[in-house]
């Protein structure tokens, strides 16, 4: 069986994508590790479904790398509204649906953004007593705990994300983790543990947003947030509210990278 694909990515957080695929959504998640996988497969950190909606210009649907189903990427949600658009198979202002609702994606000048749920169930300062560091939780399309960090290239960001993701205070769904280090000209650095990845990436769309949101309530920083990972920079922009930002649109380094097609056994 062959499928063809196009490979794409939001600063350096890289994706599959297949366009109105004929194949089950369960077929996709049998086989995304093996198609994610780098040395064996086409490589990438998720897999994304292009699906018709009747009421919207179309329908996400985003695995990770290991099969399991997220309701949500950020990423990968501005990687498919900058290819949408590029094929012409959605307007520069166009609407789409995921599982975890309704998104407005913008294409202005080439450069796509693209809205995501309002921050919630946001949690500050939490402290267990495995870790001599508060964490703050928050729930930013899925979940996500963001750590403040003194000197972020030397953290062991696979290490204690692992052990952070996978604490029984986040079961069952488990959590993704995000260290964060504000340099002294106020330029913010972001390292991002991601579950489902089970690794350190080079960049998540919704934990720029977790992060921007603590950033926004701890330190009182204002919108837009520029937060620069190691595959590059995503800009939040957001609106203030209580309990948390909403209107909350995410910008930043996104490509279509090239098209092909793999031969499935």
């Amino acid at each position: 069986m062959k499928l063809e694909f196009t490979k794409t990515h939001g600063a350096g957080n890289d994706f599959i994508v297949f366009t109105y695929p004929e194949q089950s959504d369960e077929f996709f998640a049998k086989i995304a590790p093996s198609i994610c996988d780098r040395r064996k497969g086409i490589g990438a950190d998720g897999l994304l479904l292009v699906r018709r909606d009747p009421e919207h210009d179309f329908r996400m649907v985003y695995f990770n790398a290991d099969g399991s189903r997220a309701s949500f990427c950020g990423n990968g949600a501005r990687a498919l509204v900058l290819y949408m658009w590029k094929e012409g198979m959605a307007p520069a202002e166009m609407t789409f649906v995921s599982d975890a609702g309704v998104h407005k994606g913008l294409v202005v000048d080439g450069k796509p953004s693209v809205s995501l749920p309002d921050p919630k169930d946001i949690k500050l300062n939490l402290t267990l007593h495995e870790f001599d560091f508060p964490l703050h939780f928050v729930e930013s399309g899925v979940p996500h705990v963001v750590v403040l960090v003194e000197n972020l290239a030397s953290f062991d960001v696979d290490g204690v994300g692992r052990s952070i993701r996978n604490h029984p205070k986040f079961i069952p769904a488990g959590t993704n983790a995000d260290f964060v280090q504000i340099h002294p000209d106020n330029s913010i650095s972001v390292r991002t543990y991601e579950r489902g990845v089970e690794r350190e990436t080079l960049a998540c769309g919704t934990g720029a947003v977790a992060v921007a949101t603590v950033l926004h309530k701890l330190k009182g920083m204002a919108s837009p947030i520029e937060l620069n990972f190691p595959g590059g920079m995503l800009r939040v922009s957001f609106e203030s509210s209580d309990p948390g930002p909403t209107n909350v649109m995410l910008g930043g380094q996104t490509a279509v990278v090239f098209k092909g097609e793999i031969e499935l056994p």
